[in-house]
């Protein structure tokens, strides 16, 4: 983006300058959401960023281990950068938390211009058979995965729609989003729900300029907490982190690519939606999996 100095040379400006992204579930060490935010402050947005505090018990062992700071510990980051950062802690399962979440970041910036719908409930509890599918976990997993991300949807686009400047929304879903697995019921129709309302929003909101796209990851090597792979480590009498490496490894061998994808992966095609060469693209959603899946 040209912009002229005073000395009357032409300057370029980050793609994302003057802008403002909220990203939900970005507190994370190894996470896509950490990924995202430190990537469009890159890119020279200002974040608001938002994570739900989390007892020990629901922390991956290298951030207990570590003390690692959440939100507060990215927006440090952010600031670094020279950008403005808002941490803001907020219960997505609990729908006046986000209204309330999207009013300080429009009281902080006056302004959202792009929101990424990252956040997700911790794996482990659903991984099932259907028939032993708890009610109270599939309720859990709509609220943060889908739910959520249409509240998030509705609240931030009004503001986009009266400001009149467009913008840009992108929907963190998954593989599992388009093709299902065993004991994976509420994960996976919690995901493809995702699809369903990245397509319906983006044809709601075109007329005003918004584009809304979904990125759908494999596996990822963001350390992230999973009740399954805790309790998996305890039978085999190992660590949690060295079964997740056993995990990483397995996937990584089935990856036609020979890995498996790491938080900056996502983060960089989150970046490519939020700017300007994805103007007219909308109702998408991008495979991020090293060839894991062509759907």
């Amino acid at each position: 983006m040209p912009k002229i100095s005073r000395e009357g040379r032409e300057e370029f400006l980050p793609g994302l300058n003057g802008k403002v992204a909220l990203v939900t579930g970005a507190g994370g060490m190894r996470g896509v959401g950490r990924a995202t935010v430190m990537k469009l402050a890159d890119q020279g947005a200002d974040i608001a960023l938002t994570d739900v505090h989390r007892e020990i018990p629901d922390l991956p062992p290298a951030e207990v281990r570590t003390e690692w700071g959440g939100i507060d510990t990215v927006s440090t980051e952010v600031e670094a950068l020279g950008r403005r950062s808002l941490p803001i802690y907020c219960d997505l399962s609990d729908p006046p938390q986000i209204e309330r979440m999207v009013d300080q970041v429009m009281d902080e910036f006056g302004r959202i211009d792009v929101l990424v719908n990252n956040a997700r409930a911790i794996i482990g509890k659903d991984k099932v058979p259907v028939t032993d599918l708890e009610k109270e976990v599939w309720d859990h997993f709509f609220s943060i995965n889908t739910t959520a991300v249409f509240l998030c949807t509705k609240y931030v686009a009004k503001h986009m729609i009266q400001a009149g400047n467009g913008g840009r929304i992108i929907n963190i879903a998954s593989n599992a989003s388009k093709q299902a697995s065993a004991n994976g019921a509420a994960y996976s129709a919690s995901k493809f729900a995702v699809l369903g309302l990245t397509q319906a929003s983006a044809m709601d909101l075109a007329p005003y300029n918004i584009n809304v796209n979904a990125v759908c990851p494999g596996p990822i090597n963001t350390d992230r907490m999973s009740y399954w792979e805790r309790d998996q480590a305890e039978q085999r009498g190992i660590t949690q982190e060295e079964f997740r490496g056993q995990i990483v490894e397995s996937s990584a061998q089935n990856t036609p690519l020979g890995r498996i994808a790491e938080s900056e992966d996502v983060a960089n095609m989150v970046s490519f939606l939020a700017g300007e060469d994805a103007s007219f693209i909308t109702g998408q959603a991008y495979n991020v999996n090293g060839g894991q899946l062509f759907h």
